[in-house]
């Protein structure tokens, strides 16, 4: 707004939070009725926020879902949970491709004074934004040449590096509504819940062989549905070695001969192998602790393990 305005507002200074919350989720070409039973069920209390004269409309379209505000008549209220419904959809025609141009950086510098009115829009957005307090969506139920240029604004990454600096991540999560389970969350917060639960199966360590189980199966299915296929890599293997783990330990109390030593020995290596190459460092201490019996039966006068592996790696802190 300020790019093109810059008068149109008191612009304040930038302020970084103590804490980054989720960003924002963005519905692309989202049926009208699973939004409306996502809101009515899932996530019953969601308010739904659009353009003051498309109220009855969306209300109709979401099965009579109450809690639909105009975002003028919406003005000093704030909400829990906010879904931006068809905003730029319901733009007026001539200025699809003005707000395009604008969002894609390809707008004239006489910008302001071809389209005045989108400086008015800008502010009904704005507006429509600080609405929320928690959690924030824009969904728009068809295409149009607005909608779709902003859906790219938001969620592209930039590659561009000033002075050294990281590309800067996407403003917004593109999320698919198709399945209303994973309405819920963001990627972002299911990719927190991943972390949650491999932190937690972590701590737990062998304490609780399946509760530990438990906590990395749910990591793995939030890393896959936040689509961060390196976590849920992790995981997965963080669940194997701790899974073989259980079966070294299990096998001590075994008359099982020099053989089958041998070729757990020869297993252990290759995931402690792959642990260290992934980072796993706390797992990898713990399997090499539970190697070292093993290890000390085939090579009793060496104390490789113990003195390389197990007192170099760090006995506390988190992998992900």
């Amino acid at each position: 707004m300020f790019a093109q305005f810059p008068d149109s507002a008191k612009q304040l200074g930038k302020d970084n939070g103590l804490f980054q919350g989720p960003r924002p989720g963005v519905f692309h070409m989202a049926q009208p009725q699973i939004i409306g039973d996502l809101v009515a069920k899932r996530m019953n209390g969601t308010v739904i926020l659009t353009h003051d004269e498309n109220v009855d409309e969306c209300k109709k379209k979401l099965g009579d879902y109450e809690l639909v505000y105009g975002i003028r008549a919406a003005k000093g209220l704030e909400f829990k949970r906010v879904i931006v419904l068809d905003f730029f959809s319901s733009l007026p025609t001539e200025l699809q491709k003005p707000w395009r141009d604008m969002l894609l950086g390809r707008a004239d510098h006489d910008f302001s004074i071809k389209h005045p009115e989108i400086e008015g829009q800008l502010k009904l957005l704005y507006t429509a934004v600080t609405r929320c307090i928690e959690r924030l969506f824009f969904a728009e139920t068809s295409a149009s040449i607005s909608g779709d240029a902003f859906v790219r604004w938001m969620t592209t990454t930039s590659l561009q590096q000033l002075d050294g600096q990281q590309p800067t991540r996407a403003i917004a999560t593109l999320n698919s509504i198709t399945d209303i389970e994973n309405m819920t969350l963001t990627q972002d917060e299911w990719l927190a819940s991943g972390v949650s639960n491999a932190e937690a199966a972590e701590a737990e360590g062998g304490n609780d062989e399946s509760s530990a189980k438990s906590l990395l199966e749910k990591a793995i299915y939030c890393f896959e549905q936040a689509k961060h296929d390196d976590f849920a890599k992790k995981a997965k293997l963080q669940l194997a070695s701790l899974s073989f783990r259980c079966e070294v330990i299990r096998d001590r109390n075994s008359d099982k001969g020099a053989g089958h030593r041998q070729e757990t020995e020869q297993e252990g290596v290759q995931i402690m192998a792959k642990l260290l190459r992934e980072n796993l460092l706390l797992e990898a201490r713990g399997l090499g602790k539970d190697l070292q019996i093993t290890t000390k039966t085939i090579y009793s006068s060496s104390n490789f393990l113990q003195r390389l592996l197990v007192q170099m790696l760090p006995g506390e802190g988190y992998s992900y």
